[in-house]
């Protein structure tokens, strides 16, 4: 029961990381086409591996930090972040409705945060 709990979580996680992130890249990829008679050079724009990589390694940090708080070893909280922006998107699900707080405050003091959106669920107790 466990492990179909899990898989379920883990796809929900998902899903909403999709959701989450869609509007968020057609805005980026708006923004750089619009302006096609600047000349950038390739040197200063980022590339995607680069900005992924900015991306996970600023999501691990206030991931790290969320786990550290006190009160939220039951939660299962997955973070999306963009570095470039600072917003951060906590999704999963929490055993209380005070661990949604303690994630969003923990979340707020990472530095470089600027935003932060809780898209956390309360997991249902007991039952089958």
């Amino acid at each position: 029961m466990k492990l179909r709990q899990l898989v379920v979580s883990s796809g929900f996680t998902i899903a909403v990381a999709a959701f989450a992130y869609a509007p968020a890249f057609a805005a980026d990829s708006a923004a750089g086409g619009s302006d096609s008679t600047s000349a950038v050079s390739a040197q200063e724009t980022p590339t995607r591996k680069s900005v992924r990589v900015a991306n996970r390694a600023f999501s691990k940090t206030v991931q790290k930090a969320i786990f550290k708080t006190r009160g939220l070893e039951q939660a299962t909280i997955s973070v999306f972040g963009n570095a470039k922006t600072g917003h951060v998107t906590l999704a999963g699900q929490i055993t209380s409705e005070d661990q949604d707080g303690l994630a969003v405050d923990a979340a707020k003091q990472v530095p470089g945060v600027t935003s932060v959106n809780s898209k956390l669920t309360l997991r249902e107790q007991g039952g089958s």
